[in-house]
């Protein structure tokens, strides 16, 4: 039998459909909406906002939905299956969905990006010094490999890494090139993937973000779409909602259950 409404929780559900699509609703939605008709509405107006402007076409706002809710940390396998499934039925390829999860994987690479140089100050409290000792040959032809590659782009992140471990930043290098090697969408549109990955809240990386706006600048990105970008990940904090708020029915029947047994024992 179908769930019958309030006129609020029914005016809140036809905003979110009117600002989201139909394909958006899900029985998780049917169970916000029964606690809290207001969050629906207001969450489907603030959420909806690139996709009024289209600064960033349908196409574009599908990748970058599909990134931030496979972002380890961020994962949300109901989202992320819903956006890919409406990604399928807008004839988005397979080949360029997968790219966009090979370019989000890379996110990886912040693990050494952000904690070797807190390795470093440890090392150099206890005197040892990375910076001090000079690239080896094998070193050096990494380093101008890597800045060739990348428009001579160098952090002193990246030599720390270099000096530390050869091998993995060898290996990385290797593993990050295949998106932009074998991956069918544009530059431009890997940057904005790139920086929608980086600026997730989970995985808030300043230094990587500044660098993909930078080169996506470069590939002829506009103001408007980086923002737009930005905007689509600050959406992602909805998850606390989409995700806590099933688990809290699930709460509030056992507490109901137990309850109604202690007092059929009483």
């Amino acid at each position: 039998m179908e769930k019958k409404w309030t006129a609020c929780q029914e005016e809140a559900k036809q905003k979110f459909i009117d600002a989201r699509g139909a394909w958006k609703w899900s029985a998780m939605w049917d169970t916000i909406l029964e606690l809290d008709p207001g969050i629906v509405a207001s969450y489907a107006r603030y959420s909806s906002v690139p996709d009024k402007r289209n600064y960033l076409d349908i196409r574009m706002r599908k990748f970058i939905c599909i990134a931030i809710d496979s972002v380890t940390g961020c994962l949300n396998a109901n989202g992320l299956k819903n956006h890919m499934k409406h990604a399928l039925q807008l004839g988005i390829d397979v080949k360029e969905i997968l790219e966009v999860l090979e370019i989000t994987c890379m996110v990886g690479a912040t693990v050494h990006e952000m904690s070797v140089p807190i390795l470093v100050d440890e090392l150099e409290r206890r005197g040892i010094y990375l910076a001090a000792g000079e690239l080896s040959e094998e070193q050096k032809a990494l380093k101008k490999a890597y800045m060739d590659k990348h428009n001579g782009y160098w952090s002193d992140e990246k030599e720390n890494i270099l000096k530390l471990d050869p091998e993995y930043f060898e290996t990385f290098t290797e593993f990050e090139e295949g998106p932009w090697k074998n991956g069918p969408l544009s530059p431009k549109e890997k940057e904005l993937i790139y920086l929608a990955v980086h600026a997730a809240p989970v995985t808030l990386h300043p230094g990587q973000v500044r660098y993909h706006i930078s080169r996506a600048l470069e590939y002829g990105a506009t103001v408007n779409e980086l923002a737009d970008v930005l905007h689509m990940v600050s959406t992602l904090g909805i998850h606390a909602v989409t995700m806590g708020v099933p688990i809290l029915k699930e709460a509030m029947k056992e507490v109901e259950a137990e309850k109604a047994h202690e007092n059929r024992e009483g």
